[in-house]
């Protein structure tokens, strides 16, 4: 029976991250000038074209149309266009190809959860880049299953269309939380990523301080809140989410504004990659 840590190994198959998605990973750490990454960005006519046509999405609301990414940034600002690049390249770096994956499913909820979560952090005092970014890769150790275990990966969805943690464990010996805090150490991400991945499932204790992946689990739990399509969930079932709410002092109106913004932002954006 191979250990977790021979599991992991192939972790060593996936993908070197791209010059200009390292790049812009570190301006998260303020480690980059974002005028010269956009200079670079322009180089690539493919990325180039991808970021203006969301830029000119319906969620921007521009009055005419964007034609460069200079007058973009300053519409947007560096670090909104920043996230949409950390956005377009993730969604380029790992394409499914497994049949039983559900590819635009994946990123439209990982588009909520990171619009939803920077929502969120606006509200906290977080930093809203590193919330979009964590957001946004919180489900990425479901795509490494994936991409790495393929045949589990079937195994997991015969049992289950919807299933969670529990079987992943079961069948896998580890669960997608742990696997995508593996990636994103192997991808060098900060820290605060890191433990936001492993810890987006995880149900807050009352006693628990604020942190970003207590963010990005109120964030998760509202968009899944809203994907449902059972209207009887019970009060036990929002527990939860009401205990993430009530640690990071946000009031169900604000709740429901960073949730609606998250679908928003998903659904005129994600259908764009």
């Amino acid at each position: 029976m191979p250990t977790l840590n021979n599991k992991f190994e192939c972790l060593v198959n996936l993908p070197s991250m791209p010059v200009l998605l390292m790049e812009a990973l570190q301006l998260l750490n303020g480690k980059q000038d974002l005028a010269s990454l956009v200079d670079k960005i322009g180089l690539d006519p493919a990325i180039a074209i991808r970021i203006l046509r969301i830029v000119n999405s319906p969620f921007y609301g521009m009055s005419r149309e964007i034609g460069s990414l200079h007058e973009a940034i300053v519409l947007l600002g560096f670090n909104r266009i920043r996230d949409i690049l950390i956005s377009v390249c993730f969604s380029k770096l790992l394409p499914a190809q497994h049949k039983d994956f559900n590819y635009h499913w994946f990123w439209h909820h990982s588009m909520a959860v990171a619009e939803c979560s920077r929502q969120l952090a606006n509200c906290t005092g977080t930093n809203p880049d590193l919330a979009f970014t964590a957001g946004l890769l919180h489900d990425i150790g479901c795509l490494m299953i994936a991409v790495l275990f393929p045949d589990e990966f079937s195994q997991l969805v015969a049992v289950s269309a919807n299933f969670g943690i529990e079987i992943e464990q079961q069948i896998l010996g580890f669960d997608h939380m742990t696997i995508g805090g593996k990636a994103a150490q192997y991808w060098n991400l900060p820290q605060e990523i890191q433990e936001a991945i492993e810890q987006h499932e995880k149900h807050p204790d009352p006693a628990e301080a604020k942190s970003l992946g207590l963010l990005v689990n109120a964030a998760n739990l509202l968009i899944v809140a809203t994907e449902r399509t059972d209207e009887s969930v019970s009060e036990e079932e929002h527990r939860p989410l009401y205990a993430a709410l009530d640690i990071l002092n946000i009031s169900t109106d604000q709740a429901a504004h960073c949730s609606n913004s998250g679908q928003q932002f998903a659904s005129q954006v994600a259908v764009l990659f």
